[in-house]
């Protein structure tokens, strides 16, 4: 057997300039990292980099059915993926793969070492994003199934309990001048074998977020925008339930900063999509004079 376990927070990949204790772009890195990285551009977009924070099994599958980990049925350590490696630590491994700009999937499966359950931080850290899933519920003898896009874009979940979902996060840099997005999304009810989905089109402005129970599923999403000169904006709101389906796309791109955001019902029988706008939640009420 082998473990492959690392806390999301204490770890620095120069490769990428983002640092595990803030996960988000936003964050201003050493002014050595920076200049490592302007002198050596073709490095930020040769790898990413898996990490888990927990005691755990783990297995990592790319597009092409290459893996690397722990073989579930061979009870072996395997690695089929070209220039991919893992840097092992007293408590901690980081599985480093070749970067793939395809946005194609990479399959990650974990199982817990521990018989009672924990809540794991697994990251995927990337040339400009850092995404993942926080909270993932883990114990021994119970396999979990998620699912990375391979450009830091799209996140899935499949529980393999009832329960609330993790939290899947999302945080991308466009580079200078451009604002930098953090996304946060979870359901605090859902059913075993159900799937949570989130995709990021950044170049419209939306984010998709879905499940495909059928019954409704009420949503809590966070979102947090960096803008070019400093200051930062958020949105919050604890539930969305509004569709006739439990999937929506986040007009995110034309919100102004601080009030209401557009959300639309998005599912291949709605007709005729139309805006829905829902309070901004993270707006503090004024103190009373």
């Amino acid at each position: 057997m082998c473990n492959f376990s690392v806390p999301l927070i204490v770890l620095v990949i120069v490769t990428t300039g983002f640092n595990f204790a803030n996960s988000s772009p936003d964050h201003q890195e050493p002014a050595q990292t920076r200049a490592r990285q302007a002198a050596s551009p073709e490095v930020l977009a040769k790898t990413v980099q898996i990490s888990l924070n927990v005691e755990a099994d783990v297995l990592i599958e790319n597009s092409d059915g290459k893996r690397i980990g722990f073989d579930f049925k061979s009870k072996k350590f395997v690695n089929e993926i070209p220039e991919a490696r893992v840097i092992s630590r007293e408590t901690s491994s980081t599985f480093v793969l070749p970067f793939d700009k395809s946005g194609k999937p990479y399959i990650v499966t974990v199982s817990g070492k521990s018989a009672a359950k924990v809540d794991a931080d697994l990251s995927m850290t990337g040339p400009g994003f850092v995404v993942g899933f926080r909270s993932l519920p883990l114990m021994s003898g119970q396999v979990q199934k998620i699912r990375i896009g391979s450009n830091g874009l799209q996140l899935s979940f499949t529980a393999n309990q009832d329960g609330p979902t993790p939290q899947l996060f999302i945080t991308t840099q466009s580079g200078r001048g451009k604002p930098s997005y953090r996304f946060e999304v979870l359901s605090a009810l859902f059913a075993a074998g159900k799937t949570i989905a989130v995709n990021l089109d950044l170049v419209n402005g939306r984010l998709y977020f879905k499940t495909d129970d059928v019954k409704k599923i009420s949503f809590t999403l966070m979102m947090r925008r960096t803008n070019p000169g400093g200051t930062r904006d958020t949105y919050a709101q604890q539930d969305i339930s509004f569709g006739k389906t439990n999937s929506y796309a986040m007009d995110f791109g034309q919100w102004d900063g601080k009030g209401d955001m557009c959300f639309y019902d998005w599912c291949d029988s709605c007709e005729k999509r139309q805006c829905t706008k829902l309070k901004n939640e993270s707006i503090a009420k004024e103190p009373k004079s």
